[in-house]
């Protein structure tokens, strides 16, 4: 297996990446993509998905990925260290974890995908998996503590608050932002455009940047996209296949009506 991590080089050295999202779960869509050159795949096993503690389920996700040429991008349903591991060893060199609250809890996570943290063992464990090459790979665990790369989504008022504290954790890899959970914790359910919501999403961001934790959001519309790499988002999801499909077939449907 390849254990390089391109999404991880490429954050640290202050690229962007471009990511879309599949719902489907599929390896020939992840393969696809990889081949049109998006640089990630969202895969989001907190709403949906396979279980992700079914270890056959990544192997497969990670060879078309490696076959493509691009990067898995986990969404974990919680932070606990055993799943980090479990998951870690199939092969997935990016994961992020949901709702989290705070700093400690995000340092739990993070030294779970650890070997060697700090001057201390780390919390992950030795395994012979496909993340191992099946135990032929040598230099493993030195590799794994430079690829492997975990960040957090911060959609709640609680890692708002503490959220400074949670930038200082060492090896914390990037932050996702999420509009819709923030905006329900905010008490504006689903009004992702409201001006708290936004002022807040702001802050977060120049929070971010200012201790040097690369950020990632949503954007679709290609300007929407420019402005955001502009204000200094680095990870930017800008699709996914059921989206897609909606569009490009129901406006196919639509100008098809008279003939159907």
């Amino acid at each position: 297996m390849d254990q390089h991590n391109r999404f991880r080089h490429a954050i640290e050295n202050g690229e962007v990446v471009f990511g879309a999202r599949s719902s489907t779960f599929s390896p020939t869509v992840i393969e696809l993509y990889g081949e049109l050159g998006i640089d990630f795949v969202w895969l989001d096993f907190e709403h949906m998905g396979p279980s992700p503690y079914d270890s056959t389920v990544f192997e497969s996700l990670t060879r078309a990925a490696e076959v493509g040429g691009t990067e898995l991008f986990v969404r974990l349903p919680a932070g606990d260290p055993a799943l980090i591991r479990k998951v870690l060893d199939a092969g997935v060199r990016n994961v992020f974890i949901p709702r989290v609250d705070s700093a400690e809890e995000v340092r739990a996570a993070v030294k779970a995908t650890r070997f060697v943290y700090g001057d201390e063992p780390g919390e992950r464990g030795m395994a012979s998996g496909r993340s191992r090459t099946w135990g032929l790979a040598d230099d493993y665990i030195e590799t794994e503590d430079e690829e492997v790369c975990l960040g957090v989504m911060i959609e709640k008022t609680t890692a708002v608050d503490d959220l400074d504290d949670i930038l200082s954790v060492p090896e914390l890899g990037f932050v996702f932002i999420g509009p819709s959970d923030l905006s329900v914790q905010m008490g504006h359910p689903g009004e992702k455009t409201h001006p708290d919501v936004v002022a807040q999403i702001d802050d977060i961001s120049e929070r971010c940047h200012d201790a040097g934790v690369p950020t990632g959001v949503i954007k679709t519309d290609p300007d929407a996209v420019e402005r955001a790499i502009d204000d200094g988002h680095q990870i930017i999801r800008v699709g996914g296949d059921l989206a897609s499909i909606k569009s490009t077939l129901g406006e196919r449907m639509d100008a098809l009506g008279d003939l159907r």
